[in-house]
């Protein structure tokens, strides 16, 4: 137990810097914590853009479907008319390969965007 002021004193000199350095390093951790949070945040919020454009083509699947059902029906020709969800299932298939690529620099933020 420390009984005299000069003990105490004696005490702050030695532990102030190994205080000083704990404080310094616990700081250091909880920037590097939030800096992750951020980087966290950020991929999440692209995986569920991804995700959006997976349910934009189930819901184009689901229209192709019901459009082939219709014309084999009608005993009408299957190939014409289905044209216009090629173009929309390429835009869809590109936006995910961005998104994932944005992923990729958003975990590795030193790699540069290619054009």
């Amino acid at each position: 137990m420390v009984k005299k002021k000069s003990d105490m004193d004696k005490v702050m000199q030695k532990y102030t810097p190994v205080m000083k350095k704990f404080g310094h390093e616990v700081g250091e951790a909880a920037k590097k914590g939030e800096e992750s949070l951020v980087m966290m945040s950020k991929v999440l919020k692209i995986q569920m853009d991804i995700l959006g454009g997976a349910l934009q083509k189930e819901k184009l699947y689901y229209e192709l479907g019901k459009d082939v059902a219709a014309k084999l029906i009608k005993g009408n020709d299957v190939i014409s008319g289905l044209e216009k969800y090629r173009a929309k299932l390429i835009a869809i298939d590109a936006e995910g390969k961005k998104k994932k690529k944005a992923i990729l620099r958003v975990r590795n933020p030193g790699t540069k965007k290619k054009k």
